[in-house]
């Protein structure tokens, strides 16, 4: 597990290989068996293959340009009414599953942040990705995830250092 969590890397350039049904399959598992607070699985996970939404998805701010690249994009949502106080950190603990879980499988992931708005676009981020794929409101979208083969070998930072560990007490 340790390696597959040190092989991981965030990627920007793909090929245009496709992925698998079986592969987004298993990635799929991966992240839907991440824990949630009081078992309330608030995710929503919509997969986008076409090549014309995935356009669209790349002019939801400047950092998802490269959506256009990879032949898949994860959309990962929560109803929040499900979990009004923790669906952000059960999303990103199944957005971490899928990110080992392809790494695992050999293909390269980014994680790009979409809560919380920002400049960049006409519409708010989340408002964005929800018109591009007819997101129902009260669903927030938490991240887009790029999928694909790496059209170059990904270099996995070291990990931090371990000052910033403590130990009892600061």
């Amino acid at each position: 597990m340790l390696e597959a969590i040190a092989q991981r890397a965030s990627v920007r350039s793909y090929k245009p290989d496709p992925v698998s049904d079986e592969e987004i399959q298993t990635i799929l598992e991966a992240a839907l068996h991440a824990p949630s607070a009081n078992n309330a699985r608030p995710w929503h996970i919509v997969v986008v293959r076409d090549e014309a939404r995935r356009q669209q998805l790349s002019g939801v701010h400047r950092w998802a340009s490269f959506c256009t690249q990879s032949p898949v994009v994860l959309i990962f949502c929560a109803e929040e009414s499900c979990s009004p106080h923790w669906w952000i950190e059960d999303l990103s603990a199944a957005v971490e599953n899928a990110l080992i879980q392809a790494s695992a499988l050999g293909l390269g992931t980014c994680w790009i942040g979409i809560r919380g708005g920002g400049p960049g676009h006409a519409l708010r981020p989340e408002e964005h990705v929800r018109k591009v794929c007819d997101i129902p409101a009260g669903i927030r979208v938490l991240a887009l995830v790029t999928l694909g083969y790496p059209a170059d070998s990904p270099r996995a930072k070291q990990p931090g250092p371990m000052d910033n560990v403590h130990d009892e007490t600061w």
